[in-house]
């Protein structure tokens, strides 16, 4: 099994101070978009700046970050995800989305025969993973209904 993690579950791990990396190891292999590291770059800067965090705070979040990324398979936003992630989708979904997505769905397109599990809090992607037959991680699995 598979599991692919988008921005918003590992944000929600780092943030409530969960540890991310523990979550992925039922997995044979976990993996995520290089998008993960610029929308979890862009978060913690703008709470940086908003006074959300202290610098301590933010330090012990970005090692956190560091330490899952290394945890998980970086998929490149490659001319072939681009291309999906431009391609209709059965549910109403915006362009980062679409980006994680399509990168998700290449990984199970090379892996056929392997189930893929998505993880992920964001009510579009994950509704539109279930229209394409792609299940919630199990943890989430009432989130989206």
């Amino acid at each position: 099994m598979n599991c692919y993690v988008d921005s918003s579950a590992l944000l929600r791990s780092l943030l409530n101070h969960e540890d991310a990396a523990r979550e992925l190891v039922s997995f044979d292999k976990s993996g995520t978009s290089e998008l993960t590291l610029i929308e979890c770059s862009r978060v913690l800067d703008r709470y940086r700046l908003e006074s959300k965090m202290t610098d301590d705070q933010l330090a012990e979040v970005r090692e956190a970050l560091r330490t899952v990324l290394e945890e998980l398979f970086m998929f490149e936003i490659t001319a072939a995800v681009k291309r999906r992630a431009s391609e209709s989708f059965p549910t109403v979904l915006g362009t980062l989305d679409a980006i994680h997505l399509s990168s998700a769905l290449l990984w199970r397109q090379s892996e056929p025969g392997e189930e893929l599990f998505l993880f992920s809090y964001d009510r579009q992607l994950t509704t539109c993973a279930r229209a394409l037959g792609i299940p919630l991680h199990s943890r989430l699995s009432g989130l989206s209904r």
